[in-house]
């Protein structure tokens, strides 16, 4: 046995193949248990997670939290510069609506508008006028707005012309060219969008254009 032993480390140390197969079978388990360490030590740690950073100088406000995409669209109309349908940010408010339409006009009366109120899409907004102008309408004989005279000597007024802020519809008719149904839009129309400013602003009402209102002018007043 001793004399087998020393002829096999002779052969070693004469042969190099010899030495790299002794030195590559020493490795491979030293391999096997250093990937099995790091194996287990790997399934040990949970992966790190993706946390944002949050920096100290951030501005924190309400409209940073609150949910204002998306846009709305509002019809507001009566004492504004410009009445419209309004095309408005989501979480606008009645105040939005007015600043979009060009502002109130001198005789806008807020008593019953809340002006920091949220407003919904579609949603119609009408801000009336001051009631000493509403005043003048029954000295006038017009009673409420739903554009019923409750006179009917003073919707002719002492020009003997129409008043077409005040004439209930079966005056209306007895101006050229109107029937019933226009008679009864002209009384819709002032009831959603206030008196008629001027003659001129009969034209704003559906089926009178200018050739109506030639033939109108001369026996219509506010």
């Amino acid at each position: 046995v001793i004399f087998l032993k020393e002829k096999v480390l002779k052969l070693i140390r004469n042969n190099e193949k010899w030495k790299k197969a002794i030195l590559l079978v020493m490795l491979i388990p030293i391999a096997v248990i250093a990937f099995a360490v790091r194996s287990n030590a790997d399934s040990e740690i949970p992966p790190e997670e993706d946390i944002p950073e949050i920096s100290e100088d951030a501005d924190w406000s309400v409209s940073d939290v609150s949910d204002t995409s998306g846009t709305i669209y509002v019809d507001i109309g009566g004492a504004v510069k410009q009445p419209m349908l309004a095309e408005l940010p989501s979480g606008s408010r009645v105040e939005d609506a007015i600043v979009a339409a060009g502002g109130l006009t001198d005789n806008a009366d807020l008593t019953t508008i809340n002006r920091a109120e949220y407003l919904e899409d579609g949603e119609k907004i009408y801000i009336p006028k001051y009631a000493d102008e509403l005043n003048q309408n029954y000295v006038n004989g017009y009673v409420g707005t739903d554009g019923l005279s409750s006179n009917a000597v003073n919707s002719t007024g002492s020009t003997g012309k129409i008043n077409i802020n005040t004439a209930d519809s079966a005056q209306l008719q007895e101006l050229n060219g109107v029937g019933p149904s226009t008679a009864q839009k002209i009384i819709d129309y002032r009831t959603s969008n206030g008196r008629f400013q001027s003659i001129e602003d009969i034209k704003n009402v559906s089926g009178i254009g200018d050739k109506t209102f030639e033939n109108l002018k001369d026996d219509i007043t506010t």
